[in-house]
């Protein structure tokens, strides 16, 4: 087989792959944020509590609208 036909089917084999990879980054980013903030509420660090449930609640909006929930 061509190499550049067999690197064309590798390259497009990675696309799923990818987006797979894409949403469950999104998918898991409000898991993330809410971990962190109860991390900062246990050190009293509540500025940077604040800040990780405002990242939390913007990052799990977009995972609503990338999931077509919203």
């Amino acid at each position: 087989m061509n190499k550049s036909i067999l690197q064309l089917f590798l390259f497009l084999a990675f696309i799923p792959l990818a987006i797979l990879v894409g949403y469950g980054v999104i998918v898991f980013a409000p898991i993330f944020c809410c971990f962190k903030a109860i991390n900062s509420y246990r050190f009293n660090n509540l500025k940077e509590m604040y800040f990780w449930i405002a990242l939390g609640f913007v990052s799990f909006i977009l995972a609503l609208t990338m999931l077509g929930v919203v």
